[in-house]
């Protein structure tokens, strides 16, 4: 992701997540796809694609990013035990995605199993250590059994499982900030990706400030009437964090 975010000089994961009465879902996938590729590194595949389409389709709509120089995440927060895992990375390999995310949840060793799974298929692993909602503090917030935070304990999973990346909402500057000052202290480099920029509030200077590297942004740029120029607007906001 790095390689090529540095040559397109992008930190936008576009998430391609619209409203569950969206018509034609393949072929909105593939207009946004064509219209941010020149303001976007990658694109996000939620539930709202990878349910309604078919395998098929969902491997016409990756094979379209990646000749528009996208990488493609999926986003199914994978979370259970670890052979129903690799079936499902296995599936989503063959469709053309290059990294997927998952949940901690599911166990350290299982975890590492996990990305063991996916760096031997040719993808990348995501941890997911704090979501953008509301309500994110009703789970990752939560102190566990010794009074440590489930977060740390998440983002102590994702290191330790040599994942390639870990998802931090961008409407959690306290926890970023946190977690940039562990990366320094630990001299390791973990990719942040953070959802929650626009719709829900997060703001793209703060968090890449904060310590995002990685911007994902969906409803701001899917519907927005000119979705190249909402890309590059936030391109050109991760660009610059300092106002």
């Amino acid at each position: 992701m790095a390689q090529l975010a540095g040559k397109k000089k992008s930190r936008i994961v576009v998430a391609l997540d619209p409203a569950a009465n969206k018509r034609n879902l393949k072929q909105f996938a593939i207009r946004t796809i064509d219209a941010v590729a020149g303001e976007a590194c990658a694109v996000k595949f939620n539930f709202h694609l990878l349910l309604p389409l078919s395998s098929r389709e969902i491997a016409e709509v990756t094979k379209r990013a990646h000749s528009r120089r996208l990488l493609c995440i999926a986003d199914i927060k994978l979370n259970d035990i670890g052979d129903t895992n690799e079936v499902a990375l296995e599936h989503l390999a063959k469709m053309g995605f290059d990294a997927a995310i998952a949940n901690p949840f599911m166990g350290a060793n299982t975890l590492a199993s996990l990305a063991k799974k996916a760096h031997a298929l040719g993808m990348g692993l995501i941890a997911l250590v704090y979501m953008s909602h509301p309500d994110a503090a009703d789970g990752y917030g939560l102190q566990a059994h010794g009074g440590m935070m489930m977060y740390r304990i998440f983002l102590d999973r994702a290191i330790k499982a040599y994942v390639d990346g870990i998802v931090v909402g961008a409407t959690q500057a306290d926890i970023l900030n946190e977690i940039s000052e562990k990366k320094k202290e630990l001299k390791i480099s973990l990719p942040v990706y953070s959802p929650g920029v626009g719709a829900q509030g997060g703001d793209a200077r703060q968090a890449v400030k904060s310590g995002s590297d990685y911007l994902i942004i969906g409803r701001s740029i899917f519907q927005a009437k000119d979705q190249a120029a909402a890309a590059r607007r936030f391109r050109l906001l991760a660009a610059s964090p300092s106002p």
